[in-house]
């Protein structure tokens, strides 16, 4: 029965979602046969659909149910992805998670640039239609903006769709209207071209009246088959699987990882030095090469500089080149392992790393669990008198970076570590 009720509201969502491209594509249909729109007409109300869509694309993202797919090791980002903390949204069973508002402005700068150069390349060549035109499609548009509106409150609200989807998997078929989009105007545009003075006409001397009632209906039509097989999409990944699983159509994202943070009244805190949550991070330097490739841009720069004998501002920018991929590393240290806690439970034999800040557990590892454990010495730890201890899982390696004594830890666990030391470059405890 469950699996019943789920088919039932996939096949009543689909419904509901063919209505609602049938209004949006009979819209300009009504308004090129009895408004007498021209193409400029057309590709304007295609054009300002495209941002309607975005604009509800990104009201699923930012509520989407389960946590973005965001690399835990990328800088400060990663650090807020690892914890996976959202906010309730009161009276509702949604939640924003805070990745995803963190993300969310350059994720609506990149939809905003790509929609305004759609408009561009679609809307600008052609001269602007009139006033009368110019009014059926705001009104065309205001309709759409409804509809979709209606739409996704029924079908990703109240439905609970948005349980399934997580702030990558919300835009799910964004991208393929906006290539039907520029497909189309492309076409448009072409058959203006030709219908006006051929290939040699030049974009100020374009008709967008040159082009008939046909061609346009032609061009509805090519939209309304686009529309149509993104709304069977599901369907199609059964005979194109790559490029389904390309854009992670077929498998749903993974939920938020509980954690099992129970354990006796006696345990063991132990937490990373002060110094180390600072100074650890340029230690990780060889994790992130993007940053190095940013200090290697840096210097390159100050070269060219050189080679004009301004040395100032060669220092300048050596200076920064090195300094602000340190910096961010240091941030990223002090917000990843600032508020941790490593919760060891001799009688339940767990370590649970905990978040004070964020008042939840990040993972939970048992005796039993881990598959290997190493204990080493970075040049940090040397400075510092502490170590790092490592331990490897089925899930990945999960580090406890410079702690003033790993003996605790190291005790839960049946076998001995292997260790490993750097070189000393400063005295024990140098910094406390």
């Amino acid at each position: 029965m469950p699996l019943a009720r789920r088919l039932l509201s996939t096949e009543n969502s689909r419904r509901t979602e063919l209505l609602s491209i049938s209004v949006a594509n009979v819209l300009p249909v009504i308004g090129v046969i009895l408004l007498d729109w021209s193409a400029a007409g057309l590709l304007l109300l295609y054009w300002l659909e495209l941002g309607i869509d975005s604009v509800w694309a990104l009201v699923r993202s930012l509520f989407a149910g389960r946590p973005p797919e965001i690399e835990t090791d990328s800088v400060l980002v990663g650090a807020l992805a690892a914890r996976q903390y959202s906010l309730s949204v009161p009276r509702t069973g949604l939640r924003v998670y805070l990745t995803t508002v963190v993300v969310l402005p350059l994720t609506v700068l990149i939809i905003a640039s790509a929609w305004l150069f759609t408009g561009a390349l679609l809307v600008g060549p052609l001269p602007e239609p009139a006033s009368d035109t110019i009014a059926g499609v705001t009104a065309a548009a205001i309709g759409i903006f409804i509809s979709t509106g209606v739409l996704t409150v029924r079908n990703y609200f109240y439905n609970g769709e948005y349980r399934r989807h997580n702030s990558q998997t919300a835009f799910r078929g964004l991208l393929f209207r906006m290539v039907t989009v520029v497909f189309g105007g492309i076409l448009t545009i072409v058959l203006v071209t030709a219908a006006t003075e051929g290939p040699e006409a030049e974009l100020g001397a374009l008709d967008p009246a040159a082009v008939g009632l046909p061609l346009l209906l032609m061009i509805i039509g090519f939209k309304f088959v686009s529309d149509y097989l993104g709304v069977y999409s599901d369907r199609l990944a059964i005979y194109f699987k790559s490029y389904d699983q390309e854009y992670g159509w077929q498998e749903a994202p993974s939920r938020a990882k509980s954690v099992d943070w129970t354990h006796t009244n006696q345990f063991e805190r132990v937490r990373p030095t002060r110094w180390g949550r600072i100074l650890g991070g340029p230690v990780r330097f060889p994790q992130h090469p993007g940053l190095l490739y940013v200090v290697g841009l840096g210097l390159l720069v100050a070269v060219l500089f050189a080679i004009g004998g301004a040395w100032s501002i060669v220092a300048t920018i050596s200076i920064a080149s090195f300094g602000i991929p340190v910096l961010l590393l240091c941030f990223d240290q002090v917000f990843r392992y600032g508020t941790i806690e490593y919760r060891v439970d001799s009688d339940e034999s767990a370590i649970i790393a905990y978040d004070r800040l964020f008042d939840t557990a990040l993972w939970r590892i048992e005796s039993w669990d881990e598959t290997g454990l190493r204990v080493a010495q970075t040049p940090v730890d040397s400075l510092l008198g502490t170590e790092t201890v490592t331990i490897e899982h089925a899930d990945g390696e999960y580090t406890l970076p410079h702690l003033p004594d790993s003996s605790s830890v190291v005790a839960v666990f049946d076998r001995q570590p292997e260790r490993s030391n750097q070189i000393t470059i400063g005295r024990d405890r140098l910094l406390d």
